[in-house]
């Protein structure tokens, strides 16, 4: 196996060459220390330099090694050595220890308190956890959960570890200042009161419903934001709600090996679609029934009219 390995090696190693001035009197190389000029083991001489030779790696031990490879001319002058790393493998397959049983598995947070002094979790030889976890008794900020397990015969793996948050359990105390102005707007923020504006009451606390125009909206999936500002001329964050009219945008139409294919943007939650034509745009729309659907998608034969318009829908939002 030796053998094999480092073949490889010095084809790429002496296929790069070495260059050195003058007619090639002698070849040498070495692993690892060098020896000293000439105590090298010779492979070659000759001054147009082609070599394809086994070096036998059998007095090297298993691991990584450096072979050297250098060149003397016929005036005695020695070339810098070109150098590989390779790897040699281990000779026998390792095979890892039989695992123990799990006879104990705890967790802690934070600071470690000791093996054994965490909160024990479960104890079986297989494991499979999902169990809830309190954390009743941390404060509020990041905090980190560690687990570890114990085998039969008393030794501990590594922790494993995870970083997570509580939040602030403080709720705010008033008194509230009153919203004054509500608006909203759709995709792109138009900037602070450049929104579209709802007509409410000055109040702390409002449960209203709001009328929302989307007679200018394209079709397909948009998302919706609103926001409040108080009396005392404070911006809220916006809510935002993601939202679809059930009517596919961006529709493009292609010919592919004499099949119209139509693709659009798949909308929320609907997984399937209608395809509708007609000859001209105000004329009835006639349901497509032949062609197949892929996810966003439509591929049906080409229309025999000289032109023709379509149209996609969700199935429950149908013209």
């Amino acid at each position: 196996m030796k053998h094999t390995v480092l073949t490889a090696v010095c084809l790429l190693l002496i296929g790069t060459g070495v260059l050195i001035s003058g007619t090639v009197a002698e070849i040498e190389y070495y692993y690892d220390a060098d020896p000293g000029y000439g105590n090298g083991t010779p492979i070659y001489s000759r001054n147009t330099v082609d070599i394809n030779q086994l070096i036998n790696t059998d007095a090297l031990a298993d691991g990584f090694h450096r072979i050297y490879v250098r060149a003397k001319n016929q005036d005695g002058l020695w070339g810098l050595p070109q150098n590989r790393t390779f790897y040699i493998p281990l000779p026998v397959q390792v095979t890892p220890p039989a695992y123990g049983t799990v006879s104990r598995i705890e967790y802690y947070f934070d600071a470690d308190p000791g093996l054994g002094q965490g909160t024990p979790l479960y104890t079986r030889n297989t494991v499979s956890l999902d169990q809830l976890i309190s954390t009743a008794v941390l404060e509020d900020g990041f905090h980190r959960l560690h687990v570890r397990a114990k085998n039969a015969a008393g030794q501990w793996g590594m922790p494993q570890r995870y970083t997570f948050y509580i939040p602030l359990s403080i709720e705010p105390t008033g008194p509230y200042k009153n919203i004054t102005h509500i608006e909203y707007f759709v995709d792109s923020d138009p900037g602070f009161g450049n929104g579209t504006v709802v007509s409410v009451p000055p109040g702390s606390n409002l449960n209203i419903d709001i009328p929302i125009d989307m007679s200018n909206v394209e079709h397909g999936n948009r998302t919706l934001y609103l926001r409040a500002k108080t009396s005392s001329g404070a911006w809220g964050f916006p809510a935002k709600a993601l939202f679809s009219d059930g009517v596919p945008a961006y529709l493009t139409l292609n010919i592919v090996e004499g099949n119209l294919i139509i693709t659009w943007e798949d909308l929320y939650t609907i997984d399937t679609y209608q395809v509708y034509s007609a000859p001209e745009p105000q004329a009835p729309y006639v349901l497509e029934t032949g062609g197949s659907f892929g996810p966003s998608d439509w591929t049906g034969p080409l229309p025999t009219d000289p032109k023709r318009f379509y149209r996609v829908t969700s199935i429950y939002d149908e013209p």
